[in-house]
């Protein structure tokens, strides 16, 4: 129950506060996709089934139906193979992981959102927008999930 509330509180959050500070909008850091990448790095492959409901919320708060669910499942799902190929549970492990997770959610919702409306976006904002997940993953990592390792 308590994991539900953290998820709702964080797709409200995504979609009002996080549209309204970065424009585009989907270049924001992805407040989901960190939640589920952590949870997903605790508690392993259940963490499918909360990034479909995370994903489903965040469809019917924006007017992006699928665009969601698809995203938020394929980054957690190639986050959880990654993972598991590495030897050791570590801050490295995980920092690679997310990081490549993240950047290709981005560049696959860039061409998703490319498709449905009409702008230009820089390479160079991509990269500057992906750096500070990776900046907020590392936090994430340090301040929570060492010590619940």
């Amino acid at each position: 129950m308590k994991y539900f509330l953290l998820i709702l509180a964080v797709v409200f959050v995504q979609t009002s506060l996080m549209q309204a500070v970065f424009r585009p909008g989907f270049m924001a850091p992805d407040l989901l996709l960190v939640t589920l990448l952590a949870r997903a790095y605790l508690m392993g492959k259940d963490t499918i089934l909360w990034a479909l409901f995370g994903g489903f919320l965040l469809d019917i708060m924006t007017d992006s139906l699928g665009h969601g669910i698809a995203l938020e499942t394929l980054s957690t799902y190639l986050f959880i193979l990654m993972v598991e190929r590495f030897l050791f549970k570590t801050w490295l492990a995980f920092i690679l992981s997310a990081g490549a997770s993240a950047l290709a959610k981005k560049i696959l919702g860039l061409i998703m959102m490319r498709f449905k409306y009409s702008f230009d976006i820089s390479l160079f904002k991509l990269f500057y927008f992906w750096l500070i997940e990776i900046l907020v993953f590392s936090v994430i990592y340090f301040l929570y999930l060492r010590k619940k390792e």
